[in-house]
């Protein structure tokens, strides 16, 4: 394993994920198809455990999202690997080093709408109290509720910020400080294309490109005026800049979007599972603590009344 100390650029590599049977390396983003690319990788990688999944006791609200689990996808991080591994593949030829963008407005819209709009583990407590529901005539208005959220994140950007999912791209890739190979925009088709079509070569496999995390199905067109289109602008401004996104027009004003009844449902719902997932998910990491004290005890006893004999499997020495 690389230490910080030789490894200078371990502070920006936090996020980097390898491949190493085809020789991919890839700096996922959130909200930027990075659950749909991990899969893909982890397929082609060979190293996709679905297994796994029903061993799990971490908060997800969707089993697709248990792809972010190292466990599952099997895909080790750069900072993880020998400093001799890691030269290689920051500098060979054979190995494609890649990330994807996405509009920055549209990233913000998708964010929002998980983190905040509806609730998703993990999320921020601040960042959540920052962002009430806004209302029209009794029912969650759809339009200012975003609204509301561009503002704060503007005027308190340090209480998002501490959530990945609201970070600059820019700061997630770092594209000035690693020799990237390959850059993907999610929007483009041909070049999503393009990276599956060299994934699928690199590992002789037909692999396709799944798609999750779908949404309420509101459209960014129907929510946003381009006041608070400029205020997320403004936000994101490196991310314009560095990835070549231009200015987006919207109308000067949008009018309410209030929840219909099946889409307020919905939401209800939505957010009652994830409390009630994260409690579940709780109790079972407390349960699986006690239970592992309490074996950790018993065979330390054991191997003391044994003479060291019980429980002598270096392998095995922490279960």
């Amino acid at each position: 394993m690389a230490r910080r100390g030789q490894f200078a650029l371990a502070p920006y590599a936090g996020f980097i994920l390898v491949a190493p049977r085809i020789k991919v390396m890839y700096c996922p983003t959130t909200k930027v198809a990075c659950s749909s690319l991990k899969l893909l990788l982890a397929k082609a990688n060979g190293s996709y455990d679905a297994a796994r999944v029903e061993k799990l006791v971490g908060p997800h609200i969707a089993r697709s999202q248990t792809i972010h689990e190292k466990g599952v996808n099997g895909l080790p991080k750069l900072v993880d690997l020998p400093m001799r591994e890691i030269d290689e593949i920051l500098t060979s030829p054979e190995w494609l080093r890649v990330y994807a963008t996405r509009d920055p407005l549209a990233r913000a819209y998708s964010a929002w709408e998980n983190r905040i709009f509806s609730r998703a583990p993990g999320t921020p407590d601040a960042a959540v109290a920052l962002c009430p529901d806004e209302t029209s005539d009794g029912r969650i208005d759809v339009a200012a509720s975003f609204a509301r959220f561009a503002r704060a994140i503007a005027e308190h950007t340090d209480e998002f910020m501490v959530d990945h999912h609201f970070l600059p791209q820019t700061h997630i890739v770092q594209p000035d400080r690693f020799d990237y190979t390959m850059r993907v925009r999610v929007e483009e088709p041909t070049e999503m294309a393009a990276l599956v079509a060299e994934v699928n070569r690199r590992a002789g496999t037909s692999l396709a490109l799944e798609r999750h995390n779908q949404g309420f199905g509101i459209a960014l067109t129907e929510v946003c005026d381009q006041h608070t289109a400029n205020r997320l602008a403004a936000t994101y401004r490196m991310d314009h800049e560095r990835f070549g996104y231009g200015t987006r027009t919207f109308p000067a004003t949008v009018p309410p979007r209030p929840l219909g009844p099946v889409e307020a449902s919905l939401l209800r719902s939505f957010r009652g599972a994830v409390e009630q997932l994260q409690a579940v998910s709780f109790s079972a990491r407390s349960l699986a603590g006690v239970r592992f004290g309490a074996r950790q005890i018993w065979k330390s006893l054991a191997r003391r009344i044994t003479w060291g004999r019980a429980y002598s499997d270096p392998s095995q020495v922490h279960w």
